[in-house]
């Protein structure tokens, strides 16, 4: 059956080779999570979210209290590690930005480039989703890059599959902050208080996900400071070589 199909509530369109979909009616109309749906429908979302692991909910006009009603539908919401741009009265949302007001900036804005990552693999246990939800985009770039790394750990042969699976990478906060601050003098470091907070964890190099039991890629260069067990190098060089697999066009989606 295709994987689009199937649903009794939703309508989905693919939107790219491998992974995502694009939710494009609920119960007959178009989507509109702000007038509320019904838990049959939601139940449809949170497994179209399971099978594709991307989906778009185009043109919608949220307040802050649906959005959070809509992440507590996946899980537990979590305040970001950046409390300074937390949106008032809603902590579980962040304002991501460029936006100044009076000159000063009202928004966390990475003033460096941004590189592949999961949010939030650097705590313990990490986050299992991200909710985005654009108020205002430039008229050039600001796309969202998605990679889907878990038809590209599939397209792996079994045996590096098997060595992939025994190897643990260490993530961590501090390491990741210190090439921001490289990139950025205008950031500040991080505080003795963050540091001891947010310490580096293990997570496995391949993880595997606890509803549907398929394997993924957890890659996040620029957070891990090394795969236990290999030598620097060698470590380094497995990472930019897993990355450049991944970022693959048969794996890839430009959002705009």
């Amino acid at each position: 059956m295709d994987s689009l199909a199937g649903y009794r509530h939703l309508e989905l369109r693919p939107v790219a080779g491998s992974f995502g979909a694009e939710v494009v009616a609920i119960d007959g109309a178009g989507p509109d999570l702000e007038r509320g749906l019904g838990e049959a429908a939601w139940h449809e979302i949170q497994s179209a979210l399971l099978a594709h692991r991307l989906l778009l909910f185009r043109g919608q006009a949220l307040s802050p209290e649906t959005i959070v009603a809509a992440s507590r539908r996946f899980g537990r919401p979590e305040a970001h590690i950046d409390s300074a741009h937390l949106l008032e009265g809603h902590p579980e949302i962040i304002k991501i930005g460029n936006l100044k007001v009076d000159g000063v900036m009202r928004s966390l804005f990475v003033n460096a480039r941004e590189e592949w990552h999961f949010d939030y693999s650097y705590v313990s246990p990490p986050s299992i989703a991200a909710l985005f939800y654009a108020l205002a985009v430039p008229p050039d770039g600001g796309d969202t890059l998605f990679a889907d790394s878990t038809a590209a750990f599939e397209a792996l042969d079994a045996a590096e599959q098997a060595e992939l699976r025994g190897l643990t990478a260490v993530h961590s906060w501090a390491h990741f902050h210190r090439q921001l601050e490289a990139m950025d003098p205008t950031r500040r470091p991080l505080s003795a208080e963050a540091l001891a907070k947010h310490p580096p964890v293990r997570q496995p190099l391949v993880y595997r996900h606890p509803a549907t039991g398929r394997e993924s890629l957890w890659l996040c260069p620029h957070v891990i400071v090394e795969v236990e067990g290999l030598p620097a190098a060698r470590s380094a060089a497995l990472l930019e070589r897993l990355q450049a697999h991944v970022v693959q066009a048969r794996f890839f989606h430009r959002h705009r």
